[in-house]
């Protein structure tokens, strides 16, 4: 596929950073990103990685089809005080989906795709969020990844929009290898599940207004996880605004087992954004969270500086209290630099 893009490059459109290289191969568009992360927590190695690697492949067959795959490579370079490593490389297909149109507003979805879950898992990459660590309520209660069919779209209302997504699961069937990535990532706490569904169903609601200045959403689920016994069903909620470059956000989880002594997971998270000069924002973060295999919560409150002169390229410095639970939060410094390309 490299060799392919590269013989394309000479031929290919006047190239805009963030919007892809398109190439004279079966109608392909080529993208993607990377990030390189510095960190100095508490009660872990401190470390430079390459974080991400990601290609984005995706095209348009035909008027009412489009093909999208992400294959992403997860830390294939490492540096810490021991000197260079490469054993905790991860190769995956992230996503990998062909949709088709069933009308102008409704679409049928069927592969591996990100879980409909929340705001935060369905932009995730480093470049496009603010932050360099990763709420826990927004990957911690559900695997990050569905296989299956989703069928989603969009209601008009007045000046507003409803959008809709609604998915099936049978990971267990379509992607038996699928469970490498944990629950809890870049940690080395323990317990430490994979964060894969073994088979599941779910939905979301989107309400947009104020051109899609205010966005408010519900998520609902019930699923499987592997390694772990019995349904799980979960509820959550996720909000976001933004006027004059500054944003406000948050989510909420809730999970259940589905049994009458089953054990709770919950948490929450809000987050400002707020512009100083010449590019650099403030942010500021506190989430409460309490995972179902530990006793206490964990608290952990988030300031931060991001350069981003534009949205494809992003430098971002932040520092990490916590309380509680901290194995799930460390205390300390982060550090990355994310390009989206």
């Amino acid at each position: 596929m490299l060799l392919l893009m590269l013989s394309g490059l000479a031929q290919a459109a006047p190239y805009e950073l963030g919007q892809g290289y398109q190439l004279p191969v079966l109608g392909l568009t080529a993208g993607g990103y990377l990030s390189l992360q510095v960190s100095a927590l508490e009660g872990e190695k401190s470390k430079a990685t390459v974080q991400d690697m990601s290609l984005f492949l995706h095209s348009d067959p035909r008027p009412d089809w489009h093909f999208f795959t992400e294959i992403e490579v997860s830390n294939p370079v490492t540096l810490t005080k021991s000197g260079l490593n490469s054993t905790d490389i991860d190769l995956d297909f992230e996503r990998f989906y062909l949709d088709h149109n069933l009308s102008a507003r409704n679409t049928l979805r069927f592969g591996k795709f990100l879980t409909p879950v929340g705001r935060w898992n369905q932009i995730h990459a480093d470049p496009l969020v603010w932050t360099v660590s990763r709420p826990l309520t927004t990957s911690a209660a559900f695997a990050r990844n569905a296989s299956g069919a989703q069928l989603y779209g969009s209601w008009p209302l007045g000046r507003s929009a409803i959008d809709y997504q609604v998915y099936l699961d049978d990971t267990a069937l379509l992607d038996p290898t699928e469970g490498h990535e944990r629950t809890y990532m870049d940690l080395s706490v323990q317990p430490n599940p994979p964060s894969s569904f073994r088979r599941g169903a779910g939905a979301r609601l989107r309400y947009r207004t104020f051109d899609d200045q205010l966005q408010a959403g519900v998520s609902v689920a019930h699923f499987q996880l592997k390694d772990l016994p019995g349904f799980k069903d979960m509820v959550g909620a996720d909000l976001f605004y933004t006027r004059n470059e500054m944003e406000f956000s948050g989510e909420l989880v809730y999970r259940q087992d589905d049994s009458p002594a089953g054990k709770s997971e919950w948490g929450g998270f809000v987050q400002a954004v707020l512009p100083l000069m010449n590019n650099f924002y403030g942010i500021v973060s506190h989430e409460r969270y309490k995972a179902e295999m530990f006793n206490d919560p964990v608290n952990s409150t988030s300031l931060g500086i991001t350069y981003r002169p534009s949205s494809p390229f992003s430098v971002k410095l932040e520092r990490r209290e916590s309380r509680g639970e901290e194995r799930l939060a460390p205390d300390g410094w982060l550090f990355s630099v994310a390009l989206l390309f």
